[in-house]
C-alpha cells in the first residue's frame, strides 16, 4: 500500500512536539535563516540539531525551509555553514525556492533531497522534472491546481508530489508576489510578508465603485478543509498532505495532523466503496471534526479551495480576513445593558465569544467580546451585560472565538503527554557473567538491537530477585522516547540484583538505543565548498551604449513606439494578441529595424499549453527574434518544440528570463547558463549596491514601468460583479478600457488586468518605477540593455517616457527630469529589501 505522508507545520519547538505526538509522518520548520515564515518562533541552531534528532528517534523526517531568495553575498558567505550541521545530524531534506540555492545545494550537498518549493510557482511536471538532476526528488505543487492537474503532473514524473490540503490560501500564486515588497518594503520572497492581502479594497470601473463597504477584503481568500475529499486527493496521486500555518498555535498543528492521519489511514484501509458506506453512516462525525479545525481557525468558513473550483466568490472571505470562529447563537433580546443569546451550539467555561457587528444594521457597527463564566447547552438562552458605548440589537450573530475545552482536550491528548516509542526487551542474568539487557527497536532503516552490560549478580543472602522486581524497574522509561512492549526474561533463581544496578542497565540501554538510532542519519562533510566563479566568456559591454528596449501588454501602443529608431527591441506580451497579429505586428516592427520578441503568459498551465500547441507554430517562431519567459513549464514547452538553443553564438531565437525568474545570484545564473539561457532580468528587489555585486553584461534592467505585484487565478470582476463570459454585456464596455482600479484605504491605487484567455488577473502597483533620473549611476551597472514597461499609459505619457530616456541615455552630465507629473517611486534601488 503506498505511505501516505501526513506534513505538519512547525513553528515552533511545541509544534514539533504536539505534531510528532499527533502521528504526523514528517514536519516542516525553519531556522534562524533564509525561512518564508520569518517572524515565527523559528529555531536556533542547538534546538534545530535537538529538534532533528527528536524526529528521527520518533521515526519521522524533517524538512528545512530554506524557501527564500538569496543574495549574492548570502549565499557565497552563509548557506554553506548554515546547512552544514543540520546535513551532518541527519536533515532529511530541504525546500527551496531560488534555483540558485539549489543549483549551489546539490553540488555541495548531492545526497541531501531537496524539495522544490510552491514558490516556484511549478503547475505541471514538465517544469518539475527540469530539476530532477538538481537533487530534487519531491515538488511541491501551487496551490491553485485542479485534482485533474495533479493527476496530470502524477502520469508525467516519478518525483513525490506534495501537496497544501488545509489551511490559508494567497490570492496571489507563490513567489509571484511583490504586494508587501513594493508598498512595505516586507517582501514575501524573503519571508517578511506583512499580508496586504487581508487589508480592505476598493474596485472601480472607469471611475465607477463596484465594492460595497461590507464586502471590502477583495483579496482575502477563505482557509481549506480537503476532509471531505481525501479518497480524491489521494486517487490523485498526492504523496504527502501538507498543513499550512507555521505561524499558528500547536494546539492547531495536532488537531489538523491527527484528523488528517485518521481520515487518509481509514481510506487506505477500506478502499473507496466501504469508506464512502461507512462516511454516509458516520457523517456527523466528520462534521464534528470540521468544526473543530473551524473553532481553531477558519476565515469566514472552509472550501475546498482550488481542487475543485478554479475561482470564484465563494472562494473569498470577502467580509472578515482573520480568525471567524464558529456561530454559536444569536441575540434574542436585550434589556437595558443586558443581552439575551440563544445558542445553536453548545459552549463552555472559558469560551471567548464575539457579538458580532451587523453587516445589515447600521447600528450595529461594533463587535463586543466576553468571556463565559460557566457553559450551556444548545437551545438555552444565557446573558451577558456590554458597555453602553458597545451598544447590542437584537438579531446580531454570536460567534466562538475560543473553544476553551476543545484546547483543553487537544492539549490533554498531544501536549502534555509526549509520544514514546515501542521497544522489545530481552533480560539475562546468569551466575558469573554480566547483567544483560538488549532493546529491539524498528524504523524506516530497519531493526535496532543493542546490548547493554552491567555488573555480574551477587547470590542472594535473604531476598532474591524476581520477575516482577525486574519488570518494575526496567519499565521505569517515563522521561524516555521509549517504552517497553514486551519484555522477556531469563533469571537464575537465589540471585540478589540491587535496584540500582537494574536503573544502571536500563539507562544505558536507552542511551546505546538512542546513538544506534541517530547513528544512522549521521552524515559527512569535507569542510571544503565550492563557489562559482567566472567560467564563461560574456559579452563585453564595457563600451557599448546601453540598448533600450519596451515592454507593452498589447499592440494598442506599437505605432507609437516604433516611431523611435532609437528603440533596440520590442517585447510584446501574447495575452491578448492572437497568432496572426503577432506575426504581422512582428513583421511591422522587424521592419523599422527593431527586434521583436514574445512574451509568454504569467503562469502555463495545462490549458494554456493545450492552447499553445496550435499557437506556436513554425510561422510565428519564424517570425520572432527571442521569446521572453516567466516559469520553467514555458523552458520545458520550448525545449520540448526544439526552440531553446544550447549554442551561445545562436542568436537565432534568443530566450530571455523575466524578472519573476528571479536572479539574485550568480549561482542561479549558473542554473540558467546549464539550460542554455545566459539573458536574464534583474530583480526588482535588488537595491543599486546589491546590483553592483552582480554582472549584469547579460541583464535586461527595468526602469521604468507600472510594476507586476501579483498574478492571480483569482479574477477580481468575478468576485465582485461576475465573470463576463456569464454576465455578457454589463455597460462597462471593456473592450476599450482593458483596467480596473483597486484602492485601499489610503487611496493608495493599483491596477488591475485580466486575462481571459487564460483566466487569471495581473495586478500592478498604481506608482510607476521611475529610474530615468538614474540612469548614470545604471550605467556603472553595464546592464546589456535598459527596459520601459508600459501598460495603462497612453500615447502621449509613452512619448514623453520615450523621449526622456533616449535623451538621458545621450548624456552624462546629470541631467534629471521632471517626475512631479505623476506617481512615481524608485522601488528598491535605493533601501532594498531585509
Amino acid at each position: 500500500m503506498r505511505k501516505i505522508e501526513i506534513l505538519a507545520p512547525a513553528g515552533s519547538y511545541e509544534s514539533l512536539k504536539a505534531a510528532v505526538t499527533a502521528s504526523c509522518d514528517a514536519v516542516y520548520i525553519g531556522g534562524n535563516l533564509f525561512g518564508a515564515r520569518a517572524y515565527a518562533n523559528n529555531l536556533d541552531e542547538d534546538r534545530m540539531i535537538e529538534a532533528i534528532d527528536y524526529a528521527h528517534i520518533h521515526n519521522k523526517a524533517l524538512y528545512l525551509t530554506v524557501n527564500t531568495l538569496l543574495k549574492e553575498e548570502e549565499l557565497k558567505s552563509q548557506l554553506y555553514n548554515y546547512i552544514a550541521k543540520y546535513y551532518e545530524h541527519g536533515l532529511d531534506a530541504a525546500i527551496v525556492q531560488d534555483l540558485g540555492v539549489l543549483h549551489f545545494l546539490h553540488r555541495n550537498f548531492p545526497d541531501l533531497p531537496l524539495h522544490a518549493s510552491t514558490q516556484m510557482t511549478l503547475t505541471m511536471a514538465e517544469g518539475a522534472n527540469l530539476l530532477k538532476d538538481y537533487g530534487v526528488n519531491r515538488l511541491v505543487t501551487s496551490r491553485e491546481l485542479s485534482l485533474q492537474e495533479i493527476k496530470n503532473i502524477r502520469e508525467n514524473t516519478d518525483l513525490e508530489i506534495e501537496s497544501f490540503v488545509h489551511g490559508a490560501l494567497c490570492y496571489c500564486y507563490s513567489g509571484q508576489c511583490l504586494m508587501s515588497s513594493m508598498i512595505g518594503g516586507r517582501s514575501g520572497n524573503r519571508g517578511r510578508c506583512a499580508q496586504p492581502c487581508r487589508m480592505p479594497y476598493d474596485l472601480y470601473y472607469n471611475g465607477k465603485k463596484l465594492t460595497n463597504e461590507k464586502d471590502s477584503y477583495l483579496l482575502s481568500p477563505k482557509d481549506i478543509c480537503t476532509l471531505s475529499i481525501i479518497p480524491d486527493l489521494v486517487d490523485a496521486g498526492i504523496d504527502s498532505f501538507k498543513i499550512e500555518g507555521r505561524m499558528k498555535r500547536p494546539e492547531y498543528t495536532a488537531l489538523a495532523a491527527h484528523l488528517y492521519r485518521k481520515y487518509v489511514d481509514l481510506y487506505q484501509k477500506l478502499g473507496r466503496k466501504e469508506y464512502t458506506s461507512y462516511m454516509e453512516k458516520h457523517a456527523d462525525d466528520l462534521k464534528r471534526d470540521e468544526k473543530d479545525l473551524m473553532d481553531l481557525y477558519n476565515r469566514g468558513n472552509f472550501t475546498k479551495g482550488y481542487y475543485v473550483s478554479h475561482n470564484g466568490k465563494d472562494m473569498m472571505a470577502l467580509t472578515r480576513p482573520n480568525h471567524n470562529g464558529v456561530l454559536v447563537g444569536e441575540v434574542v433580546n436585550v434589556k437595558g445593558n443586558n443581552a439575551g443569546i440563544k445558542l445553536s451550539e453548545d459552549v463552555h467555561a472559558q469560551d471567548l465569544l464575539e457579538i458580532r457587528k451587523s453587516l445589515t444594521n447600521p447600528k450595529a457597527k461594533d463587535s463586543y467580546e466576553f468571556t463565559l463564566k460557566d457553559g450551556a447547552q444548545k437551545g438555552t438562552v444565557i446573558r451577558t451585560n456590554f458597555f453602553a458605548k458597545t451598544p447590542i440589537y437584537v438579531g446580531q450573530e454570536v460567534y466562538r472565538i475560543k473553544n476553551q475545552e476543545l484546547l483543553d482536550t487537544i492539549n490533554k491528548e498531544f501536549m502534555d503527554t509526549e509520544r514514546r516509542e515501542e521497544v522489545y526487551g530481552k533480560f539475562v542474568a546468569k551466575r558469573n557473567l554480566p547483567l544483560q539487557l538488549t532493546l529491539c527497536y524498528t524504523d524506516i532503516h530497519g531493526e535496532h538491537c543493542i546490548t547493554a552490560y552491567g555488573e555480574e549478580p551477587m547470590e542472594a543472602q535473604k531476598q532474591s530477585a524476581t520477575n516482577e522486581q525486574i519488570t518494575k524497574q526496567l519499565n521505569k522509561m517515563n522521561t524516555t522516547a521509549f517504552y517497553l512492549k514486551e519484555l522477556s526474561i531469563e533469571l537464575e533463581e537465589q540471585l540478589f540484583i540491587p535496584n540500582g544496578q537494574l536503573n544502571e542497565l536500563r539507562r544505558e540501554a536507552v542511551t546505546l538505543l538512542t546513538e544506534d538510532i541517530l547513528s544512522r542519519y549521521r552524515r559527512n562533510v569535507s569542510g571544503m565548498h565550492e563557489v562559482i566563479s567566472k567560467t564563461y566568456e560574456k559579452p563585453n559591454n564595457r563600451d557599448k551604449t546601453m540598448e533600450i528596449c519596451v515592454h507593452l501588454e498589447d499592440t494598442k501602443l506599437i505605432d507609437t513606439v516604433i516611431s523611435y529608431p532609437e528603440i533596440e527591441a520590442i517585447y510584446l506580451n501574447c495575452d491578448e494578441v492572437g497568432k496572426s497579429n503577432m506575426i504581422a505586428t512582428a513583421k511591422k516592427v522587424k521592419s523599422q529595424g527593431i527586434k521583436f520578441y514574445m512574451v509568454l503568459p504569467a503562469i502555463f498551465r495545462k490549458d494554456t499549453k493545450d492552447q499553445f500547441e496550435s499557437y506556436l507554430t513554425n510561422d510565428l517562431v519564424e517570425s520572432l527574434d527571442g521569446i521572453i519567459i516567466k516559469n520553467l513549464e514555458e523552458y520545458a514547452f520550448l525545449k520540448e518544440k526544439n526552440i531553446v538553443s544550447f549554442d551561445e553564438n545562436n542568436e537565432a531565437m534568443e530566450i530571455i528570463l523575466d524578472s519573476n525568474l528571479y536572479t539574485l545570484n550568480e549561482e542561479s545564473k549558473a542554473f540558467w547558463r546549464e539550460q542554455g539561457v545566459s539573458h536574464f532580468t534583474t530583480s526588482l528587489e535588488l537595491n543599486y549596491k546589491e546590483l553592483l555585486g552582480l554582472d549584469l553584461e547579460d541583464a535586461d534592467m527595468i526602469v521604468y514601468g507600472h510594476v507586476t505585484v501579483m498574478v492571480s487565478a483569482q479574477c477580481l470582476r468575478n468576485s465582485t460583479i461576475g465573470c463576463i463570459k456569464h454576465t455578457g454585456n454589463d455597460g462597462l464596455r471593456e473592450d476599450e478600457n482593458p483596467y480596473y482600479e483597486m484602492k485601499d484605504t489610503k487611496q493608495n491605487n493599483f491596477y488591475v488586468r485580466k486575462h481571459c484567455r487564460y483566466c487569471y488577473n495581473t495586478i500592478y502597483n498604481g506608482s510607476a518605477l521611475h529610474l530615468l533620473n538614474q540612469l548614470d549611476e545604471i550605467r556603472k551597472l553595464k546592464p546589456k540593455r535598459i527596459r520601459l514597461d508600459f501598460t495603462m499609459e497612453n500615447v502621449n505619457e509613452v512619448k514623453a517616457v520615450l523621449s526622456d530616456c533616449i535623451n538621458l541615455c545621450k548624456k552624462h552630465d546629470g541631467t534629471r527630469v521632471s517626475t512631479s507629473n505623476g506617481k512615481y517611486t524608485k522601488g528598491h534601488y535605493n533601501r532594498g529589501i531585509e
